[in-house]
């Protein structure tokens, strides 16, 4: 079952549209700009304020109001023409800082640890500067064209566009004959957002938007940005940007005095893949699932209220089949074994629909934060954990390295190969089951889906469900380790969710991941790599094509997948199950679920439905 809970951090989107209007470049370099697109140009620049002015500007200061998911807060902007920005905003029960600084790039998360900025986000906010300091009028890194004149708000608009090599694009609609603009649009990655600039006023003879209403595609997204006071030329020094240092960092991890590792922790792999542990939750006993892909820790709903935490605002949490409203909780402590994290920032979901399809509750998912401060050692082929403290720690085993990359909200990628093509990007998830998943716009890049077999499956989790479909790659490589004939899982659909990318290949789930023992080292930039013993066994997969839920002591189905046995035998969605081989179903069902439908082709087991009629099934391989 794929699922992934990367939450969106709140950051503001309407920036570089903003600050745009009062920044300057170096001298003019044109070669990107189209002849038709050049006369608009000239339109908007000295509807600005010329030339002249906007070259004059070596850094600006910007503080204001910023309204968004429900929360109201304040916004600080600093940049800097060389290269330096820095975003904070505090919405109380929320806050965080984005950073570039030259060549390093950091942010701060909810819960006050310090990440490196996601690669995606350096690459957009260097874009944001360059189109604050009006680099992108004069054509640097990107080609600027006119496009189809748009009617928007009762007025048709002139477009200068302006469009980056991976596809993204800027457009500002103007007017052609003054140069007038109160409208931006932004797409990246295939999303859109537009931006409203209002409140114009003249700041050192240059115009400036004190007010911006940015609109997402989903409105959860949209926010308002108000400056109070903006300041050109502001003299702003290095110590603005630079990351801060050991002494002042949250320390969320807490070890028994002395100690460089925690005791060994037993895991459960619930469906053989989810992994789950005991601990406690504000001093109260849970099962806490771990999940390096949820970009926050979070707190069912019902867990929540149960600890006595009130949620506030609606921030977007996106998963795979779309997005929901998460609240957001503060002091949230956990322990695990010897382990204390926290306090933490977490959010609150209703996560009793995904439970329900997995069979098993979530009241608890421990997320990114854990993997952020410590070294995480995982050992699935022993069902264990323990977690160490990075700066004590040196890897003396024989596994093989394999380098981790910043990811968005603190996130990780991996690089892996896939039957000889070059090494693809994807996201490290020990949240996603499947053993490895691949997004729309790389399978279909690569032709990937021609001529295999295939079937489909339902997937999902945070946001609703999905429709995938299901086929074996012949040879999958990381860390010089290879792996054949892995079944995976192909996201089809457009759903507006967090596999909706071009950015990345796919994400890597717990079905590779737990043939290894693995030491998340992200203080260090990397994984440590040891196979276990059945590394070499064949993936396991089911081989029945039914995909059931629990449902007042029965299984009910919820699909049939095309060309398995369960389609040839006239399984029908809604059927109910109530025995396994004689077994009633009951809290341990999917034990042995996990067994029998992975069982070897050619055998046969017997189901009890709920009008006491048995069903033979023999298993095969579909796909």
């Amino acid at each position: 079952m794929t699922r992934t809970i990367p939450l969106r951090r709140v950051a503001p989107l309407a920036l570089a549209a903003a600050v745009a209007l009062v920044a300057g470049a170096a001298a003019p370099v044109r070669a990107a700009v189209a002849p038709e697109a050049a006369p608009l140009v000239e339109k908007y620049v000295a509807w600005l304020g010329g030339w002249a002015g906007l070259d004059a500007v070596r850094d600006m200061a910007l503080d204001g109001a910023i309204e968004v998911a429900g929360l109201k807060g304040t916004l600080s902007v600093k940049l800097r023409q060389d290269g330096r920005q820095r975003t904070a905003f505090d919405l109380k029960v929320m806050k965080g800082v984005d950073v570039l600084d030259g060549a390093d790039a950091w942010s701060v998360n909810a819960s006050g640890q310090v990440e490196d900025l996601g690669r995606e986000k350096v690459l957009n906010a260097q874009r944001g500067l360059d189109r604050a300091f009006n680099r992108h009028l004069r054509g640097e890194g990107v080609e600027v064209t006119r496009a189809a004149d748009e009617p928007r708000d009762g007025r048709t608009w002139a477009v200068l566009r302006f469009a980056y090599p991976d596809g993204d694009t800027f457009d500002i609609l103007l007017d052609a004959a003054t140069g007038e603009s109160t409208w931006t649009r932004d797409t990246t990655d295939g999303h859109v957002s537009w931006t409203h600039e209002l409140d114009l006023r003249e700041v050192d003879g240059r115009r400036v938007a004190f007010r911006q209403e940015t609109l997402a595609e989903n409105a959860l997204e949209n926010q308002t940005v108000t400056w109070t006071t903006v300041q050109v030329n502001a003299g702003l020094g290095d110590d603005v940007f630079r990351r801060p240092g050991a002494a002042a960092v949250t320390r969320l991890f807490h070890l028994p005095s002395g100690m460089a590792a925690t005791a060994w922790v037993p895991i459960e792999l619930h469906l053989e893949r989810y992994i789950y542990m005991k601990g406690l939750v504000d001093g109260v006993p849970s099962d806490i699932l771990l999940d390096s892909g949820a970009g926050m820790t979070v707190l069912d709903t019902a867990m929540a209220a149960k600890l006595g935490h009130k949620p506030a605002g609606a921030l977007p949490a996106q998963g795979v089949g779309g997005t929901t409203t998460a609240g957001l909780v503060e002091g949230v402590t956990i322990e695990v074994g010897d382990l204390k994290l926290g306090p933490l920032v977490a959010a609150t979901l209703d996560l009793s629909s995904i439970g329900r399809r997995m069979g098993r509750d979530m009241p608890v998912i421990l997320g990114k934060e854990v993997f952020q401060d410590l070294v995480v050692d995982l050992d699935y082929p022993n069902q264990r954990i323990r977690f160490l403290d990075p700066a004590l720690f040196r890897y003396e085993g024989a596994g093989h390295r394999l380098e981790v990359l910043p990811a968005n909200d603190g996130h990780k990628l991996v690089q892996l190969a896939i039957e000889g093509l070059p090494e693809a990007t994807v996201m490290l998830d020990t949240g996603q089951g499947n053993a490895l998943t691949l997004f729309r716009r790389y399978t279909d890049d690569n032709r990937l889906l021609e001529g295999r077999r295939q079937s489909t499956a339902v997937g999902g989790g945070v946001g609703g469900t999905m429709e995938i479909a299901l086929a074996r790659v012949a040879k999958v490589t990381i860390a010089g380790y290879e792996m054949l004939d892995v079944p995976t899982s192909f996201h089809r659909q457009d759903v507006g969710g967090a596999f909706d990318t071009a950015k990345l290949a796919g994400n890597l789930g717990a079905g590779i991941l737990g043939r290894f023992r693995v030491l998340f080292d992200y203080p260090h930039d990397c994984l440590w790599l040891e196979p276990g013993k059945d590394f070499a066994a064949p993936q396991s997969r089911d081989r029945t094509g039914l995909q059931p839920h629990p449902e007042d002591g029965a299984l009910v189905i919820d699909h049939i997948a095309p060309g398995s046995p369960a389609e040839a035998a006239g399984w029908r969605k809604g059927d109910r199950i109530t025995a396994l081989d004689g077994q009633a179903i009951d809290a341990g069902w999917w034990r042995h679920w996990a067994a029998w439908s992975r069982a070897a082709a050619g055998t046969k087991v017997k189901l009890t439905m709920a009008d006491g009629s048995v069903r033979e099934l023999a298993l095969a391989d579909y796909y």
